[in-house]
C-alpha cells in the first residue's frame, strides 16, 4: 500500500471533571455530556484505539500490518496523545515506572509530558511533593494534610511539563492540555477532594497502598518551561522535548505557507486556525497521521499545531 497521509479519527472519553469546549472549541461529535479527553492518538487494544479513516484500520492494526509506515522497533505501538478539558481539577496521582508495570501489569510505564494551551483561568498546576520520605508522606495523606504535602506550580499558556513515572501531578480546572504519554493506561489516584461521581452515588477508589511503590522520593523534577520558537522553513517550530525511546513533542506556527520535514513517523493536531497539509484539508481538532520516511510536508494557511512523534 502507498504510503500517504491519514486522517486519525478521535476517541471520547467522559470524565468527573470534563467540560464542553473539546464540543464547542475543538469540533468533537459525541453524544457524551461531560467529555473530560479526546484521545487524539491512542492505540490500546479493547480500551481505545483509533480508526485511520483512508485505510479502514485501527492504529493497532496498521502498526502490525504497514510496519514500514512506522519503521519501529517498539513492539507495541509506543504513544499516545490527549487533549483534555477539565472544568475540575482531576485528582492528584501517580503513574508507575517500566520495571513496575511490565512486572504487574504486561504493559509501558507512564511517562508523560504537557503542553498548555490555556491556562488564562488558572495559573497553577499540582506538580510533586514536598514530603523527604515514604514515612513523611505516608504520615501526611493519612492526617489529610495536603495543603502541607502537595507542591504546586505557576503556568501560563504555552508553557511545556515534562512529567516522569513516579511525579505525583494533577492538571488543574480551567487549565485546557494536550498531553503527550507513553502508550500506557495506569494511573494511582492518591486523592480525590472527596468528591462523589454523579452518576454512581460513590466515591472514585483510590490506590495510596499502589502508589507508594513507584513515587519518587524526594521530587525534583523541573518545572514549566516556554522554549523559544525558531523561524524554519517558513514556520516558527517550537521544540519541547526530542528524546528516543520517550516521546516528542513539536509545536508548529504556520502564517502562510511553510515546510516541515522529520524522518520518522509523526501525528499533526491542529489546536488553533484552519488550513491545508500537503493539500488535505485540516480543522481545529483534527489529527492527521504522516508515516515515516514521507518526505517534507507543506503547511498552507494561519494555524498553530502541535506534532508527537516517537523515535527508536
Amino acid at each position: 500500500m502507498r504510503k500517504q497521509i491519514i486522517h486519525v479519527e478521535p476517541i471520547f472519553k467522559e470524565r468527573i471533571w470534563g467540560g464542553t469546549q473539546i464540543k464547542t472549541r475543538y469540533n468533537g461529535k459525541s453524544e457524551l455530556d461531560r467529555i473530560g479527553e479526546m484521545w487524539c492518538v491512542c492505540a490500546l487494544k479493547g480500551n481505545g484505539d483509533n480508526p485511520l479513516t483512508e485505510i479502514n484500520m485501527s492504529l493497532s492494526e496498521a502498526y502490525e500490518k504497514l510496519p514500514e509506515w512506522f519503521d519501529c522497533k517498539s513492539e507495541r505501538f509506543p504513544i499516545r496523545c490527549t487533549l483534555m478539558d477539565p472544568i475540575d481539577n482531576l485528582s492528584v496521582q501517580v503513574h508507575p515506572n517500566e520495571k513496575f508495570a511490565r512486572s504487574n501489569y504486561d504493559s509501558y510505564g507512564k511517562h508523560e509530558a504537557w503542553y498548555i494551551i490555556d491556562a488564562h483561568k488558572n495559573p497553577l498546576i499540582q506538580f510533586g511533593h514536598k514530603a523527604k520520605t515514604k514515612e513523611e508522606f505516608i504520615k501526611l495523606a493519612q492526617a489529610n494534610r495536603w495543603t502541607e504535602l502537595l507542591a504546586y506550580e505557576h503556568i501560563k499558556t504555552g508553557d511545556f511539563i515534562d512529567v516522569p513515572s513516579g511525579t505525583v501531578h494533577a492538571i488543574g480546572k480551567d487549565t485546557l492540555t494536550f498531553e503527550v504519554a507513553r502508550n500506557s493506561d495506569i494511573t494511582f489516584r492518591i486523592f480525590d477532594y472527596n468528591r462523589i461521581d454523579r452518576k454512581t452515588g460513590a466515591s472514585r477508589d483510590l490506590h495510596l497502598e499502589s502508589a507508594l511503590q513507584v513515587l519518587n522520593f524526594p521530587h525534583h523534577e523541573k518545572g514549566p518551561i516556554h522554549p523559544k520558537p525558531v523561524l524554519s522553513e517558513g514556520i516558527l517550530l517550537s521544540t519541547f522535548i526530542d528524546e528516543a525511546g520517550k516521546y516528542s513533542l513539536f509545536k508548529v506556527q504556520n502564517k502562510t505557507k511553510g515546510k516541515f520535514n522529520c524522518d520518522y513517523f509523526y501525528f499533526i493536531t491542529l489546536i488553533e486556525g484552519e488550513g491545508k497539509v500537503n493539500g488535505i484539508s485540516l480543522k481545529i481538532g483534527e489529527t492527521l497521521f504522516v508515516p515515516a520516511h514521507f518526505g517534507p510536508i507543506e503547511f498552507d494557511g494561519e494555524l498553530t499545531a502541535l506534532i508527537s512523534s516517537y523515535k527508536d
